[in-house]
C-alpha cells in the first residue's frame, strides 16, 4: 500500500485529489513551491461536538514538514494540541501548541 500510494504521488505530480475514506480522507496536493503535500484526515462532528485529528507531510524542495493536530468539538469549538516538526533551507523546526476554542466552520457562519 506504502509503495503503490508513493507510486501514485510521483507520477501524478501535477493533480491535486482527494480520497475519502469512513471518518476521513486522504489527501495529496501540489504547493505552489512544487512541494508534494499529503495529509489525512479523520474525524466526526454530531450537531458540534465530536473530534478531529489531521497530520499533513510536505516533502520537496529539500524541505520536509509533518504537522499533526487533533481536536475536541464542544458546542461547535475547537480544543486541541498542534505539533510541528520540519527540516529545511533555515534549518529545523519543532514546535507545539494547544488550541482553545477556536470556532468551527459551520458554528462561525451563524
Amino acid at each position: 500500500m506504502k509503495l503503490a500510494l508513493l507510486t501514485l504521488v510521483l507520477f501524478v505530480g501535477a493533480q491535486s485529489f482527494t480520497i475519502p475514506l469512513l471518518f476521513g480522507g486522504i489527501s495529496i496536493d501540489k504547493t505552489p513551491n512544487n512541494e508534494v503535500a499529503i495529509g489525512f484526515n479523520r474525524g466526526i462532528n454530531i450537531q458540534g461536538n465530536g473530534f478531529d485529528r489531521s497530520t499533513n507531510f510536505v516533502v520537496g524542495n529539500g524541505t520536509f514538514n509533518a504537522n499533526d493536530a487533533a481536536a475536541v468539538l464542544v458546542n461547535g469549538k475547537r480544543t486541541g494540541p498542534r505539533t510541528s516538526f520540519g527540516a529545511g533551507k533555515d534549518g529545523f523546526k519543532i514546535g507545539t501548541d494547544v488550541l482553545v476554542e477556536e470556532k468551527t466552520k459551520r458554528s462561525a457562519r451563524k
